[in-house]
C-alpha cells in the first residue's frame, strides 16, 4: 500500500488524498462565494471552522499514514534481526509491564537470557525504525512502548510465528 506519492522524507499526499483536500478547499470557496455577506454570520463561521477542522484532521491523518509507511519500509529494508523480532513480540505480549528504557533492558536481558548490551543494541534499532517509543538523553523518564506501527508488526510477527510453529 502506498499512501504517499513520494519516497522522500517530506509529505506529498497521493492523488486520492489530494482530491479530498481539494474538494474541502472548493467547498470552503463555494460556501464563501454563495454566502457573500448574506445570512447568519455565526452559521457561516461555524461551517467554515468545521471545514477547516476537517481539512486539518485529514492532513494530520494522512501525514501519520505516510510516517507509518516510512517506518514499515525502514523496518523491512533494514531486515529485522531475530532478536529484534523477539523483543518486539515480548513487548507486545507484556504491554502492562511499564518501564523506562534502562530498566527494561535489565528485565528483557533477564527474562530472555540475552546479554544487556545485545538488548540495548536491538532496542536502539527498533527505536530508530519507529517501532518503539522510549526516552533518550533529552527526554528521560518516558516509558518504553510500542508505536502503532510496532504494534502492527508485532501482531503480524506473533501471528506468522505461531502459524509456522504448527507446520
Amino acid at each position: 500500500m502506498n499512501i504517499s506519492s513520494s519516497d522522500k522524507d517530506y509529505y506529498y499526499p497521493a492523488q486520492e488524498i489530494k482530491k479530498v483536500l481539494t474538494v474541502t478547499d472548493e467547498l470552503k470557496t463555494e460556501f464563501s462565494v454563495r454566502w457573500n455577506g448574506k445570512g447568519d454570520e455565526i452559521a457561516y463561521r461555524r461551517v467554515m471552522e468545521t471545514l477547516e477542522s476537517l481539512q486539518e484532521a485529514l492532513t494530520v491523518h494522512y501525514k501519520e499514514l505516510h510516517a507509518m509507511e516510512r517506518a514499515l519500509v525502514a523496518a523491512a529494508s533494514s531486515g529485522m534481526k531475530e532478536k529484534q523480532r523477539t523483543l518486539l513480540r515480548w513487548l507486545a505480549e507484556n504491554r502492562d509491564e511499564k518501564a523506562v528504557y534502562t530498566v527494561l533492558i535489565g528485565r528483557l536481558s533477564e527474562s530472555l537470557g540475552i546479554p544487556r548490551s545485545t538488548v540495548r543494541w536491538n532496542l536502539r534499532g527498533l527505536r530508530e525504525a519507529g517501532l518503539i517509543r522510549a526516552g533518550d538523553k533529552e527526554n528521560k523518564g518516558i516509558q518504553v512502548g510500542l508505536t502503532e506501527m510496532g504494534s502492527l508488526i508485532a501482531e503480524y510477527l506473533s501471528t506468522s510465528w505461531s502459524d509456522t510453529e504448527h507446520i
